[in-house]
């Protein structure tokens, strides 16, 4: 900070910078342009990754819907295959049981990936 206020000093009341302090003010005006790159850069990355984030959110809250859903429907056919277990329609109420456990499956998979 000494350096630059040195340079400001100079600057403002006419003082001549030697080449020593013009070499240093270079590599700093090099060095600060690099870090201002990198901000940028990082800036740009982390909103890039907050908008993903924000994605991903969606997702898993729609998947989870999804699950909360088929868990319902689930439920709704082990009480019909009960009842169906009466009546004797048991293969048809397997088939749609095994569809929608495979429907939840699926729906795990994508919260997991």
């Amino acid at each position: 900070m000494f350096f630059i206020s040195y340079i400001y000093f100079c600057l403002q009341f006419g003082g001549k910078m030697t080449d020593e302090q013009k070499e240093l003010l270079g590599e700093f005006e090099k060095k600060l342009q690099a870090l201002l790159v990198i901000y940028e850069n990082q800036k740009k990355k982390i909103a890039e990754l907050t908008a993903q984030l924000h994605e991903q959110e969606t997702l898993t809250r729609q998947a989870k819907e999804e699950i909360k859903s088929l868990n319902a429907k689930c439920d709704e056919l082990l009480t019909a295959h009960a009842a169906s277990a009466l009546y004797g329609d048991v293969r048809s109420a397997r088939k749609q049981l095994l569809d929608m456990v495979r429907e939840i499956d699926k729906c795990i998979t994508l919260l997991n990936g």
